[in-house]
């Protein structure tokens, strides 16, 4: 069916404001250090990752909980694994040198992992190896093909002659946007999304990626970085930039921007409390919640902090954020208020988990580390 116009304004991707430029420095400062020679032929996605005795020691992105396992992505193609709670770490063969953001595992055995250049990996091994599936020189030339289409097949709207274009500023571009985020509903449908409204959806475990930029309220093209599920299957929060926040709905294979958002600024993370409310953080240290799926929403009560960029619900259910600078805040009470966490990593986070008996595991530029938690 053609595509629904909104009414909000298309901006192209060489916008200037003091907030783009703020959050492509957040961006750069946490998601893109030095990844070796990558610019001009993508060797990244041709080289695999190189063993590395430190890896736990170097930049990891991500670490994430699946299963009675321990996952942490990083710099370079570094995926770990952990059987003993994070005590001892194995490093997985990745076939590819791409920085790894995000990663996830429906099944104990099948897992799906993504990052720069636009890059998707599949597993099916519980993350021992990996192989590739999707990669950013896919992204340009497979959504050029399915746009044009669209575009034949109904010319009265615009909406995906726009969408041809941004398809071929992709290909001359290359494999240069990350995928920040991926999460699996099932072990065959699942969405990756990233910068620039990035946002793909499989329905069968991989052997095809489709496009569906055009099936969301995100005419600006916001980047997109987190995912909290809603209560009902097959529905979902998309935290973006900008006070960018839709529920994608999988069911009706759309998603719809919330209007009535708390303020202008971006959401990096989202987490769906023990009571079914949302909470988000973001720029500035913001947290918010909602209840009812934005229609309102509450400002939590918290000391000063850090943007916030990871979060996590404990087996508790407390909920704790990691501010950029190292801070962490906690909250008793489903996101309401925050506390400070009278515990530091001593360096930037980037992520977090929760690790055995009480403790907490950050990630960061110095590698992985685990902290206690008070009581």
């Amino acid at each position: 069916m053609p595509h629904t116009r909104t009414s909000h304004t298309r901006t192209s991707h060489t916008r200037t404001s003091d907030t783009r430029v703020l959050i492509g420095t957040l961006i750069l400062l946490m998601l893109a250090p030095w990844q070796g020679s990558w610019a001009k032929d993508f060797d990244v996605l041709n080289l695999p990752a190189v063993r590395s005795e430190i890896a736990t020691e170097s930049l990891v992105y991500s670490i994430r909980k699946f299963h009675g396992r321990i996952y942490a992505t990083g710099i370079q193609g570094h995926i770990l694994w952990s059987e003993d709670d994070g005590e001892t770490w194995t490093q997985a063969q990745v076939p590819v040198r791409s920085s790894i953001l995000d990663i996830h595992f429906p099944t104990p055995d099948k897992g799906w992992a993504v990052g720069h250049e636009g890059l998707i990996l599949h597993s099916v091994d519980a993350g021992k190896t990996w192989e590739k599936q999707y990669d950013g020189l896919r992204y340009g030339t497979e959504g050029l093909a399915y746009y044009q289409k669209l575009a034949l097949q109904y010319p009265r709207d615009p909406y995906y002659s726009y969408l041809v274009e941004e398809m071929q500023f992709a290909i001359e571009q290359g494999a240069d946007k990350p995928l920040f985020k991926v999460y699996f509903h099932s072990d065959t449908h699942g969405h990756a999304f990233g910068a620039y409204g990035m946002l793909l959806r499989t329905r069968d475990g991989g052997q095809n990626w489709e496009h569906v930029l055009h099936a969301t309220e995100n005419d600006s093209f916001y980047h997109l970085f987190d995912f909290a599920p809603l209560p009902e299957p097959g529905r979902f929060f998309i935290a973006g930039e900008a006070g960018l926040l839709m529920i994608g709905d999988s069911n009706r294979r759309k998603a719809v921007r919330v209007e009535n958002v708390p303020w202008e600024g971006s959401f990096f993370t989202s987490v769906a409390a023990a009571d079914g409310r949302i909470v988000l953080g973001g720029l500035r240290g913001r947290l918010f919640s909602t209840a009812d799926e934005g229609k309102s929403w509450s400002e939590a009560q918290k000391p000063a902090s850090s943007s916030l960029v990871d979060s996590v619900r404990l087996a508790d259910g407390r909920l704790v954020f990691a501010g950029m600078a190292g801070d962490l805040l906690v909250s008793s009470d489903h996101g309401t208020s925050f506390s400070r966490l009278p515990i530091s990593s001593g360096t930037r986070v980037y992520t977090l988990a929760e690790g055995p008996s009480g403790t907490l595991l950050v990630g960061g530029p110095d590698g992985i580390h685990k902290l206690t938690l008070p009581q």
